[in-house]
């Protein structure tokens, strides 16, 4: 008869499983963390390791690490012949053999009476937290907490942040039975390396090959487009569905095409769009981000050349690919090159975090940005779901000291600790700061030596903006930024390019709707006349057309919806200019329709 009935009955043997196979649970790249839970059971107290980290990142592939030392016989002397064995709670909830709690206690018992022969293993420790409290008065967690606290068991757990945060922190006396063993994301080049070992096994399994290619795929693919999961086993996955296929479809090898088809179907997104090389979109990104942003020539060269930097590999690999300091007046096209930029970097121009920074201006502000035990940060849990994105802080300049704090380690360091103790990285991201400090400096300079600057007037003027700027900033914080740009007032002819920008995206619209718009340059003059002010740059005119022209469009469409034919709206403008001397404005906008049957 067993000595261990209970422990053999509702708990696997980790040691034989693993004995039959070692080749298959050798866990590569995580030397330090095994290395870690040898010394927690070493120790004389807190000798109960207890790992902590996201779903995904290999908590349970450890402890099968440190079961195959064990079964090689690379560990200390006491645990060269201990059974590794691992308990799933939810095998207790029967009500066979007496119950959670009798079979719980009997296990706790048996775990005792052979110490130095068994050390047990919980996946999802948090789960013991309350488990078995219907069935009487005490759960699992007060059974355990008394043999742990005298050393009388020696056990392994598992489980997340935000389980650990939610549940194991907050029975104090749970928490100091544990020594806590963060287990952090792999890198990218940790995970193809893992991601590698993996594929040469699935290889024999699937009978296929796995191009070195298609594993590079399915980790930098995988951080890319499936952000809410984590490495290594979301790359692996993406291994293991393309290997089923092949398998299915009959083909005899894997490549970086098959991974993007996987992650196609998963997430609906264009092959091309996915396996679309940087290099060649890159090639026009200055010509890009000027059909884009009009009037601002100077800023889209500079940070074209940013971004080539970046792309390049040049640029500080511990930091953002990029950090800028966006200043001018209102309206001038800060926001817009932001936008422009996510579209050409990371294919979408909503690719974007923004924070406005007057919502961030009182004391305690970076505890909403970071988060805390109980709440996920703003900032910090946006840059974990989106890695590959502008993050832009509007009007940094209201933001406060906290939160400048924030940004310096950001620029310095290209990580931020989040409340719940996770690193989360920022060097997939471009740091946009927009300010309106130095704007009235900007609206002189361009009224006394226009827009049109030499390269060393407007290095002078850019080293005089800086140092006006350290009354509402610290040297050292705009000493961290990459580049600070100047935006240049509008003048009319920009204004005029931003107008015709805007009714091609008007006509753009229209014709899903198999309506066009016609019209002659004297709307453009009357628009313009009406949509200027330097002040405000672009927003004037924007909003001008909107109101005049978007609005009586939709008006006509509205009037014409359900029909079968093309309409061909032309808009023409009744009246002459005013001349310099007049104030009022006498021109007026026409509008007629006519229609063709749709061919």
């Amino acid at each position: 008869m067993s000595e261990t009935p209970f422990l053999d009955k509702y708990t696997e043997n980790l040691t034989e499983k693993i004995s039959k196979k070692l080749e298959a649970f050798e866990v590569i790249g995580r030397d330090l963390e095994i290395k870690a839970v040898l010394n927690g059971l070493t120790r004389i107290r807190k000798n109960n390791p207890i790992l902590v980290g996201d779903a995904g990142v290999g908590k349970t592939a450890i402890v099968e690490g440190l079961t195959v030392r064990i079964v090689k016989q690379e560990v200390p002397l006491f645990l060269k012949d201990v059974v590794v064995r691992n308990l799933e709670l939810s095998s207790l909830l029967s009500e066979e053999d007496g119950g959670f709690v009798f079979k719980f206690k009997n296990i706790i018992k048996e775990l005792k009476a052979y110490k130095q022969k068994n050390l047990l293993f919980i996946d999802e420790i948090h789960t013991i937290m309350g488990a078995g409290r219907s069935q009487g008065a005490i759960d699992a967690a007060n059974i355990i907490k008394p043999v742990l606290a005298r050393g009388e068991i020696q056990l392994i757990g598992a489980t997340t942040a935000d389980e650990f945060h939610n549940y194991i922190e907050e029975d104090e006396a749970m928490e100091r039975r544990f020594q806590k063993i963060v287990v952090n994301e792999p890198t990218i080049a940790q995970a193809i390396e893992i991601v590698g070992a993996v594929a040469k096994q699935d290889e024999k399994i699937h009978g296929v090959k796995i191009k070195p290619s298609a594993v590079r795929a399915a980790v930098n693919l995988s951080v890319r487009y499936i952000p809410e999961l984590y490495l290594p086993d979301k790359a692996l996955d993406l291994i293991d569905i393309a290997g089923a296929e092949a398998v299915i479809d009959g083909k005899k090898t894997i490549t970086e095409r098959e991974i993007a088809g996987v992650i196609q179907r998963k997430k609906g997104i264009s092959l091309s769009v996915i396996l679309k090389d940087d290099n060649k979109r890159l090639d026009h990104v200055q010509e890009i981000l000027e059909k884009r942003v009009k009037g601002q020539s100077r800023a889209v060269k500079d940070v074209t050349h940013a971004i080539q930097i970046a792309r390049a590999g040049m640029q500080n690999e511990n930091r953002p690919l990029a950090s800028f300091l966006f200043l001018g007046t209102t309206g001038v096209g800060k926001t817009e090159l932001a936008k422009a930029l996510a579209e050409v970097m990371f294919d979408d121009e909503h690719a974007m975090i923004r924070l406005d920074m007057s919502e961030y201006s009182q004391e305690g502000s970076s505890e909403r940005l970071l988060g805390t035990r109980k709440n996920k940060g703003f900032l910090t849990e946006a840059v974990k779901m989106k890695p590959y994105s502008i993050v832009l802080f509007d009007e940094i300049e209201k933001g406060n000291r906290e939160v400048h704090d924030l940004l310096l380690q950001i620029l310095d360091d290209g990580r931020l600790t989040d409340g719940r103790g996770r690193l989360i990285s920022f060097k997939n991201t471009i740091i946009i700061m927009t300010t309106n400090s130095g704007a009235e400096m900007i609206k002189n300079n361009a009224e006394i030596m226009g827009t049109e600057l030499s390269e060393r007037d407007q290095m002078q003027f850019l080293q005089r903006i800086t140092n006006a700027l350290t009354r509402d900033f610290r040297p050292e914080f705009l000493n961290r930024i990459g580049d600070k740009i100047i935006f240049n007032m509008l003048d009319k002819e920009t204004i005029r390019e931003i107008a015709v920008k805007n009714i091609e995206i008007l006509q753009e619209r229209m014709k899903k709707q198999k309506a066009y718009l016609l019209y002659d340059d004297k709307l453009l003059d009357y628009l313009v006349d009406n949509g200027s002010d330097k002040s405000n740059g672009a927003r004037p005119i924007e909003q001008f057309i909107t109101k005049n022209l978007t609005a009586e469009v939709s008006k006509i469409l509205l009037e014409h919806r359900g029909g079968e034919e093309a309409l061909f709206i032309t808009v023409q403008v009744n009246g002459e200019a005013p001349s310099l001397t007049e104030a009022l404005e006498r021109r007026t906008l026409v509008f007629s329709v006519e229609s063709e049957p749709l061919k």
